[in-house]
């Protein structure tokens, strides 16, 4: 376990910003499915261990209120089992409606149960 709080953080490098980096993994990435969010999933070839999170939604998800919270939860789910993940990944969730109905413990076990299955989460 990471004995600093510095180890949970969620900065700058950690953030898909640009275009090319979005459709680059759209493009090449592996698509996951769940009722709440699809996932891409791209493993870099930069030999940077650095993972990196992306988040698309669009306005059927809900009004921004809500987008927002949905945006924090997933946010959250990645800063705190980032470690788990396999090193290099770029990892783009995209917001479904449903995503609205459900708690933040449902959500999560939906999107780690997800990457596990398809081998890029370690629960160790």
């Amino acid at each position: 376990m990471l004995s600093s709080s510095k180890g949970f953080s969620f900065c700058y490098l950690e953030r898909l910003h640009t275009s090319t980096d979005f459709n680059r993994v759209l493009k090449n990435g592996k698509k996951l499915k769940t009722v709440f969010v699809n996932i891409y999933v791209l493993k870099r070839k930069d030999n940077n261990e650095i993972r990196r999170l992306g988040l698309i939604t669009s306005r059927k998800v809900g009004k921004a209120v809500v987008r927002n919270t949905a945006k924090r939860r997933l946010r959250e789910i990645f800063r705190t089992n980032k470690h788990k993940l396999t090193p290099g990944l770029d990892v783009i969730f995209i917001l479904k409606p449903q995503i609205t109905s459900t708690g933040y413990s449902k959500l999560k076990k939906d999107v780690l149960d997800c990457l596990e299955s398809a081998k890029f989460y370690n629960n160790i």
